[in-house]
């Protein structure tokens, strides 16, 4: 997807852009986010972000966006997931969103299977190089850093940087290893997007990119104050990133293509059944899972557990990592996907996540259009 334009914003402006979509009606809720704040303490976990539904312009008291670009929302939270779980996709209301680009992607696969109304949708899409899962237990272990004086944080080469009182420091804190493979770093359907990508942790901008009509009207009657982008800091860290991340893809599926069959499925015996991988990933949209109903019945075991769910979501997966990142046995389960994805593309030209419009290759449609080639 294409930038009709790019610009930089003052971070303190981006909660303008919300309001604006609020007060001219284009939509009638937000998925926004808030970090949880401990109920007794009356602390802020700024590593927790989690999902708030605001309808009222004066609930838009701030968007912890650092935050979120770093860490994501917590758990198996993600804004496709939450669209479709708790605002039934967008079916009968308008609705904002800020979205990853594996959001974008889930939101496309889910629209083709009627789940969402893309027409319904106003998406700013976040622009990043990945996130960090588990944060808050791992900087735990730099005894130096208090996390109460964090005023900011980016991901940076190495990993996690943090702002305290004006300085930034840079932790060994990597982002997750499904992000570090991820090729799709933009969004597949937006009308605007942030990245904080080629600008230090200690500028007060981000940058900004429209990406349709409706976001340029938008950021218009926002009356943001713009600076058009010059130069090319944000272009060439962005290609360096993607080829970083070309480079580790196929270092990594070459490795995994390596592990005999029998060493895969025996990994797979590790899996407890927990349904974590179902409740993370953002394309399992059945109210009643025929998996979960089977375990609970003990009619399944573990690995024919996991090879199901692959067999089920394995051509729409968007590569978001919520099953690998929540699993809590350790399984490389972005592998098993990811290595899936490549065969789909050599095989079928398919990528999910990509088009509306493109068909899916285990659809009826496409089992139809190969047995007419054939004849």
């Amino acid at each position: 997807m294409e930038a009709k334009a790019q610009y930089l914003i003052k971070i303190e402006d981006f909660p303008k852009l919300l309001s604006t979509i609020l007060k001219e009606k284009i939509v009638d809720k937000i998925i926004s986010a808030e970090t949880k704040v401990n109920a007794k303490t009356k602390e802020e976990d700024r590593f927790t972000v989690v999902p708030k539904v605001v309808d009222k312009v004066e609930e838009l008291t701030g968007f912890p966006l650092s935050n979120f670009i770093a860490y994501g929302y917590a758990r198996t939270d993600s804004t496709a997931k939450y669209l479709h779980k708790s605002l039934q996709g967008g079916l009968k209301e308008k609705v904002g969103l800020i979205a990853r680009p594996c959001d974008t992607r889930a939101l496309v696969e889910l629209a083709k299977l009627k789940q969402v109304k893309l027409e319904n949708l106003f998406i700013i899409a976040i622009e990043d190089r990945g996130m960090i899962p588990g944060a808050a237990k791992e900087i735990k272990k730099f005894k130096e850093i208090d996390v109460s004086k964090i005023e900011k944080e980016k991901i940076g080469d190495k990993g996690l940087i943090v702002k305290i009182k004006g300085k930034a420091q840079e932790l060994d804190i990597p982002v997750a290893e499904n992000c570090l493979r991820c090729l799709r770093k933009t969004p597949s359907i937006a009308d605007l997007s942030v990245s904080d990508i080629g600008i230090p942790i200690d500028s007060d901008e981000i940058i900004l990119k429209v990406y349709s009509e409706k976001g340029q009207d938008v950021l218009k009657k926002s009356g943001i104050k713009t600076k058009v982008l010059s130069g090319d800091a944000h272009a060439k860290k962005f290609e360096e990133i993607v080829q970083k991340a070309k480079n580790k893809r196929k270092k990594d599926l070459e490795e995994w293509a390596k592990v005999p069959q029998a060493e895969k499925i025996e990994r797979l015996q590790q899996c407890t059944m927990c349904g974590m991988c179902i409740r993370g990933c953002p394309v399992c949209y059945c109210v009643d899972c025929i998996l979960q109903k089977k375990r609970k019945d003990k009619a399944i075991n573990k690995e024919t557990y996991q090879l199901t769910r692959i067999a089920h979501v394995a051509d729409r997966c968007v590569e978001c990592g919520n099953c690998d990142n929540n699993c809590p046995q350790n399984l490389p389960l972005s592998l098993y996907f990811q290595s899936l994805n490549e065969s789909f593309k050599e095989k079928f030209k398919y990528a999910p996540g990509e088009n509306v419009d493109d068909t899916p290759f285990r659809s009826g449609k496409a089992i139809s259009e190969m047995e007419l080639e054939k004849t």
